[in-house]
């Protein structure tokens, strides 16, 4: 067994380990008990080395594989009679010395152990040396232990031969209780049809076929049909090449314990179901945000930046006559608030109706109740629990979200130039209608005093100063109204990503986590 096969056994076994160390009732005790009952086999097998490899005959009643045991041992182990069922205890040959730590943990009788070994072989049984082969008790017996005995003893070893005979290779039992359930093991195990003697040419060529299709219909679609005759011996030369194959590799343990850890894994997946997207990857999280942004008052918070800001910048930029007289204008924040954050927020903030929070725990509810709807009761019991403690704080969460955002006053630059040039040009209206009355008067008491250009210069400042303050006072409107919205979508979104992230955070987070767990515990399997 290379190092990469017991790597990957041990990271298999981990994931399987982390899987069942989860609490309540994730999943059936049927695959807890079988899953670690795996992981107890496993640890145990691997503990035994790859000296040996276990190779078992298993068949039903009248299949001859004790017969066709015999043939590949090459003596008279196995018990063969009349009488059946014949096989009611495993009985083992062992190929090369030792061995008796993995009999013992099979539990194989002493007495039912034979070294094949003997000074007339020979080199003729090298290649079989590591091979442990049992004769398995029929699985289809009447008696229930010699059913439960194989079916143990099934589960244990590293490859199984399965032997059927002519008659009964079809048998339902077979193909529904043992092959097609073993199917993920298909590369630890080998189908031999045997007592072939019986048949024509075209009996065997049509049984094969037949065979062979059954299998593929199993899921043993690599699996192929080997014949055989313990009588004529036909087939038993390729059947112990196999085994000497096998033997060579020493890797037909290290397979079987993968086969068994990847269905054992796919199985515990399968209770798990498959992992679900989080809510806030749903279509209906975006909703929720924009509802709990409604609870919070984000829309009221933004709108009274916005006029908080036109008021101030028309006290800057208006102009400065028709600026003085709003100076008595109502503050969109009560006269009793200052200029600092804290007042702007509080006044701005209506507080969470009962209304509001039940809408949004609705939302939510359903938000997360589509998440997790296709996980098993369990997991979602789960995720309710998590809801229900996520929405007793959810009207102090969502207040809390909003208050901590940062809303200053803007002062702009523009705000002081537009102003400067208010007060020139009001002033240059002014001194130019107070020109054009001085110009006037000399001219109807004292005609002719005044130089003729004095009109002009009168008329030219009033007019610079009316047009200035004109031109002035339409692009400080334009200005004001931009960076009023300005000021409240900057508002407006970091409100709504502290709504979000409180949706994300503290309102979904507990949901997530059970997701989370769900999804790492179906990941770690894979």
């Amino acid at each position: 067994m290379n190092d990469s096969a017991q790597s990957e056994i041990r990271r298999r076994a981990d994931g399987i380990k982390s899987t069942l160390s989860l609490g309540g009732d994730k999943l059936s005790p049927e695959v807890r008990a079988d899953a670690q009952t795996l992981l107890e086999r496993a640890e145990d097998r691997l503990g035994l080395g790859e000296e040996f490899t276990v190779v078992a005959f298993a068949g039903s009643t009248g299949s001859g594989k004790s017969s066709l045991f015999n043939a590949v041992a090459g003596l008279d182990i196995a018990r063969v009679g009349v009488r059946r069922p014949t096989t009611s205890r495993p009985t083992a040959c062992v190929w090369g010395e030792g061995g008796n730590d993995i009999l013992n943990w099979l539990h194989v009788p002493e007495r039912s152990r034979t070294w094949r070994e003997s000074a007339l072989d020979g080199d003729d049984q090298r290649k079989l040396h590591g091979l442990i082969l049992l004769d398995l008790p029929d699985h289809d017996s009447t008696a229930v232990k010699h059913r439960v005995e194989s079916d143990r003893l099934v589960g244990l070893v590293d490859v199984v031969f399965w032997v059927v005979d002519p008659q009964k290779y079809a048998d339902f039992s077979l193909h529904s209780e043992y092959l097609a359930k073993l199917a993920e093991n298909s590369s630890n195990m080998v189908v031999v049809l045997n007592q072939i003697d019986k048949l024509s040419d075209e009996e065997k060529r049509a049984a094969t076929d037949h065979l062979q299709q059954l299998l593929v219909e199993d899921g043993l679609t690599d699996t192929k049909v080997h014949v055989s005759s313990a009588m004529t011996r036909e087939g038993v030369p390729q059947i112990r090449s196999i085994l000497a194959d096998t033997v060579d590799s020493k890797e037909a343990a290290a397979e079987r314990l993968l086969a068994d850890m990847q269905a054992m894994a796919k199985r515990m997946q399968t209770e798990l179901g498959e992992p679900v997207a989080e809510p806030d990857e749903l279509p209906g999280a975006s909703r929720l945000v924009e509802t709990m942004s409604d609870a919070a008052g984000v829309e009221a918070v933004a709108q009274t930046v916005h006029d908080d800001y036109i008021r101030r910048a028309y006290r800057k930029t208006g102009y400065p006559v028709l600026a003085w007289m709003q100076r008595n204008a109502p503050d969109p924040l009560g006269s009793k608030h200052g200029q600092g954050r804290d007042e702007l927020v509080q006044a701005s903030v209506p507080a969470t109706s009962k209304t509001q929070s039940s809408q949004v725990r609705l939302m939510a509810h359903e938000l997360i109740t589509e998440s997790v709807s296709s996980m098993p009761r369990s997991w979602q019991a789960a995720a309710a629990e998590a809801e229900k403690a996520s929405t007793t704080e959810l009207s102090e969460t969502l207040d809390s979200a909003v208050t901590a955002v940062d809303i200053q006053r803007q002062t702009p630059g523009w705000w002081s130039i537009a102003n400067v040039l208010q007060i020139i040009f009001f002033a240059a209206t002014i001194l130019g209608l107070l020109g054009v009355i001085a110009t006037a008067v000399f001219a109807i008491a004292a005609p002719g005093l005044l130089p003729g250009w004095s009109w002009i210069v009168s008329i030219g400042v009033l007019a610079v100063g009316i047009i200035g303050s004109v031109i002035t006072s339409v692009i400080a409107k334009s200005a004001r109204s931009k960076g009023a919205s300005e000021a409240a979508s900057d508002v407006d979104r970091r409100l709504r990503d502290a709504v979000g992230s409180v949706a994300q955070s503290s309102y979904l987070r507990p949901v997530k986590a059970v997701i989370d767990e769900h999804r790492k515990a179906y990941e770690t399997l894979n």
